[in-house]
């Protein structure tokens, strides 16, 4: 398959929702897009995904009608994963019907799972994908996994299970690279792991921080990935890009990280 470029976008902020409705997004510098963040909430039969940002609903009308052949993924973090895990074991999978429904009745095409606590939640990602999986692949929805710290590797992160339930059910990894050793680091630590370089992606970071990627990086990452055959790069976040007021979110993005990721795939800015 091509090289895929992917970004995550906010739907807590009003500013990104304007940037969206103003035209102002270059929503042609990725193919898929996650939206950040939703979770998964209990109901009276098992847990599913709610996408309850405030603005979500029109941050995804806006996406799908200004750039509709886009891939559009659902994030969450670690609230109910763990449950939702005991709830499919309890109760005969169906937790992953009702995030299946859910998804299908939003018009999205996946789910992106950005784990970051240390317990439960992160010891639970490989089972809970192992459930999604077969359900997911029926439906024709994918799963990413958004993996912060991946210099420590599948296994330290995600459990001894993770390398083979991850090549078998999920369809991205993403790297955060940033909050890392870099691309060509990290994914040689998953790839000598077992992890299929088909569904391994780099990671940039384009929002004012501490751990913004340096313009050579981006160019220098991005390099390898395509040397190396990984299945692309992503960036957190577009709405984020380069803002022009410092660390005071979605202020007029240049969107200069995106636009430089772009470049360095497709030699052009588009």
């Amino acid at each position: 398959m091509s090289f895929e470029l992917a970004t995550w976008y906010d739907t807590w902020n009003a500013t990104g929702l304007q940037n969206l409705a103003q035209g102002k997004v270059p929503l042609g510098l990725a193919t898929r897009y996650n939206l950040a963040f939703g979770t998964l909430l209990a109901g009276p039969n098992g847990y599913s995904l709610d996408m309850n940002a405030q603005f979500f609903s029109q941050v995804l009308a806006q996406i799908r009608a200004q750039a509709p052949g886009v891939l559009v993924y659902g994030g969450i973090g670690s609230d109910g994963l763990a449950e939702t895990v005991l709830d499919n074991q309890q109760h005969n999978n169906r937790s992953t019907a009702n995030i299946v429904a859910y998804l299908q009745q939003q018009g999205m095409n996946g789910i992106n799972i950005d784990a970051e606590d240390r317990g439960d939640a992160m010891a639970s990602v490989a089972q809970l994908v192992s459930q999604l999986g077969p359900s997911f692949k029926a439906a024709g929805l994918g799963i990413a996994v958004s993996a912060p710290w991946p210099e420590e590797g599948p296994a330290s992160l995600y459990g001894e299970n993770a390398v083979a339930a991850f090549n078998q059910h999920v369809d991205v990894v993403e790297l955060q690279d940033y909050s890392s050793s870099g691309t060509p680091a990290d994914a040689r630590v998953w790839l000598e792991a077992g992890i299929s370089g088909a569904i391994l992606m780099g990671g940039i970071c384009t929002e004012n921080s501490d751990v913004q990627t340096s313009f050579d990086n981006i160019a220098a990452w991005t390099n390898f990935a395509l040397q190396n055959q990984l299945r692309g790069m992503f960036s957190w976040r577009l709405d984020n890009d380069h803002g022009s007021d410092g660390q005071n979110e979605d202020i007029e993005p240049t969107f200069a990280g995106a636009q430089a990721l772009y470049t360095a795939v497709h030699g052009f800015v588009g």
